[in-house]
């Protein structure tokens, strides 16, 4: 299956789990962004990668004359999403998008740049479709570890054998983006210009059962463990636990930088 086709497979199939164990650690985490953004004057806005549909409600907050479009390439996540809210949805390829150029005002990309397989072309994207000074928001991860006990995971995945992660490198491009000087360069090689990025330090507590349920429920070994027979997946998730469970509890704080950016469109 086509790298794009294959992910949007993978989130549409674990869509559920996500709102419950990933939506609630890093929506949180964007709304800095909104802030610095010129949504109170807007008339239409953007929501390039709108997954669950997290951030419709927090735009609509700060936008009450706009019309909001939510896009996303997984049908599993918009169809959460439109249990949840009342704006516009649509499926789309971030490459391609089937909206009239220079139609919108502010367009937000959270946490979803990295996983297009090319980051430029998504962009390029965008900049048609905003009106002149119009403005872009882009929401990714500067210096991040990953979740806590990730590594515990990758060992005793490795250990009992289990087959390698199945994802596609070309929809993880986080070391493209992952500091501000690269996020400024990917946006003024697509056109915008007046660039500004900042970064921003967060904080969220996991506890042992969260992780377990996390990672098993759409996480790195969510697709990994599924090839073990059921014996060896219960072996695995139980030398996670026992491994997790001597940790100090202050290593299973999660610390990310994340990495906020805007620009905008000058003709």
């Amino acid at each position: 299956m086509e790298p794009s086709a294959a992910l949007a497979a993978e989130y549409s199939d674990k869509a559920s789990a996500y709102l419950r164990h990933w939506s609630p650690v890093i929506g949180p985490m964007a709304l800095p962004l909104l802030d610095r953004l010129p949504l109170a004057a807007s008339r239409w806005v953007l929501d390039l990668g709108a997954g669950t549909g997290a951030h419709l409600e927090p735009i609509a907050a700060r936008a009450p004359a706009a019309r909001i479009l939510g896009v996303d390439v997984a049908l599993g996540m918009l169809r959460i999403a439109q249990q949840r809210t009342t704006h516009r949805l649509a499926a789309m390829d971030a490459q391609s998008l089937a909206i009239q150029s220079g139609t919108i005002d502010v367009a937000t990309l959270i946490f979803m740049l990295f996983h297009v397989p090319d980051p430029i072309t998504a962009l390029r994207e965008v900049w048609r479709t905003l009106r002149a000074g119009g403005v872009v928001g882009v929401v990714t991860w500067g210096r991040d570890e990953g979740m806590p006990g990730l590594a515990i995971w990758r060992e005793e995945l490795n250990a009992i054998g289990a087959a390698p992660d199945p994802r596609d490198p070309i929809v993880m491009q986080q070391e493209r983006m992952d500091a501000p000087d690269k996020l400024s360069a990917l946006l003024r090689h697509a056109g915008f210009g007046l660039v500004q990025t900042w970064t921003h330090g967060f904080e969220h507590r996991w506890t042992i059962d969260a992780i377990i349920d996390a990672q098993l429920g759409c996480g790195m070994a969510a697709r990994r463990i599924g090839h073990l027979s059921r014996s060896d997946a219960s072996k695995c998730e139980a030398r996670v636990r026992q491994r997790l469970a001597r940790l100090d509890p202050e290593i299973l704080t999660y610390r990310p930088e994340i990495l906020f950016a805007t620009a905008s469109v000058q003709h």
